[in-house]
């Protein structure tokens, strides 16, 4: 679903980290917990992966969150905030293109 790029994309224009963008992108629509998650808090891990792991693994989709890291390194070249951020693409690609990524996930459960 586009809408969750974009009010993910949004959520960080206005200000919001990555973790809580994409977080806030997805809750209204899905059973996930209202805590909204630390950014970068495992490993200096993107919090785009990050809480995309954590929504798949609160909706249910464990099998899937191993799939969706080697994903999103395939996709980006790097899992850490450190080495994404010495490319071309701002945080808020990661996070709409993290929230296209879920919902491709999503949607076919």
């Amino acid at each position: 679903m586009k809408e969750h790029e974009e009010k993910a994309r949004n959520n960080h224009k206005k200000g919001n980290n990555c973790s809580v963008s994409l977080y806030k992108a997805f809750i209204e629509d899905i059973t996930i917990g209202k805590d909204y998650p630390m950014p970068r808090s495992i490993d200096g891990k993107c919090g785009a992966l990050l809480v995309s792991l954590r929504i798949l693994q609160e909706t249910n989709n464990e099998d899937k969150i191993e799939a969706f890291e080697k994903e999103f390194i395939k996709k980006f070249g790097y899992s850490k905030c450190i080495d994404l951020m010495t490319h071309e693409r701002r945080c808020s690609d990661y996070v709409s293109e993290s929230a296209k990524m879920l919902d491709e996930i999503l949607e076919t459960k």
